[in-house]
């Protein structure tokens, strides 16, 4: 009888041990299935944000950070901003109204460009990244140092410029400058102020608003006289954030007349 019972318990713990090995190395095969790898980890900037799993089928709202893998696309809104970051220290920014697929090949990360476009903030290590458009690959350098973008972002709000001076101008000598020119100056600091916004996250999560800034384009481009017109949202430390960010602007310097301007800009 005692022959018996020390001869199940042996059979019942070499099934266990059985068991266990078929789970480990189901675990093990699965790490290494094809494009389980992390490739990336995207950080929502401002605005609505989309991470699009499984060649688009499964869709989810970024809320902080999230990792992307093989396939996997983000989508920014109308309003929308994010940042990835890869191992070989690159760091690259998506803009709002873009759709970004990334995938890999070999040791080398590829970043298609479905609609809108990127920005690289950060360079890293030489042929990790490359990023492909209208069926051209550059690598990611490349890309933002020598490929000259067609489209113009389209999102910021409308910058609502003062009245053109009401004395006659001298003849043959351009005046001012153009609304188009302030908005585009004020988009290639976008990141400043989703800084702002960031920082505000971690001690304020979930909070949205809006903030307007008022502020003085001197002939010389110096910004002047920057303060918060109005703001929903009430956190000293974030209008001294965003006044900060708009002194660092830097206009052309031009002839006539201080150009005073509102910049309205929507956090959510």
């Amino acid at each position: 009888m005692a022959k018996n019972n020390w001869l199940i318990s042996t059979l019942i713990i070499l099934g266990l041990v059985s068991v266990g090995l078929s789970l480990f190395v189901a675990t093990q095969t699965e790490k290494q299935k094809p494009g389980a790898r992390p490739l990336a980890r995207i950080e929502l900037n401002l605005g609505k944000v989309f991470v699009l799993r499984k060649n688009l089928t499964q869709k989810e709202t970024l809320t902080r950070k999230s990792t992307l893998f093989a396939l996997d696309s983000v989508e920014t809104g109308v309003d929308g901003d994010a940042t990835m970051e890869f191992d070989s220290a690159y760091r690259i920014r998506i803009p709002e109204n873009s759709l970004i697929t990334i995938d890999e090949e070999s040791d080398r990360i590829v970043l298609i460009i479905k609609r809108g476009d990127l920005q690289v903030e950060n360079f890293g290590r030489e042929g990790s990244v490359y990023i492909s458009r209208d069926g051209v690959r550059w690598n990611a350098t490349d890309y933002e140092m020598n490929y000259k973008k067609q489209t113009p972002a389209e999102t910021l709000p409308d910058l609502a410029p003062a009245e053109p001076p009401t004395t006659q101008p001298t003849p043959n000598i351009q005046e001012g400058l153009t609304s188009e020119f302030i908005q585009d100056t004020l988009k290639t600091h976008r990141g400043s102020f989703f800084k702002c916004y960031t920082q505000l996250l971690q001690k304020t999560p979930g909070v949205t608003g809006q903030a307007s800034i008022t502020f003085t384009i001197e002939r010389t481009g110096k910004v002047n006289q920057a303060e918060i017109a109005s703001s929903s949202i009430n956190d000293a430390g974030f209008k001294k954030c965003l006044l900060e960010a708009t002194r660092r602007v830097e206009f052309k310097s031009f002839n006539g007349d201080p150009i005073s301007t509102v910049f309205p800009l929507r956090f959510e």
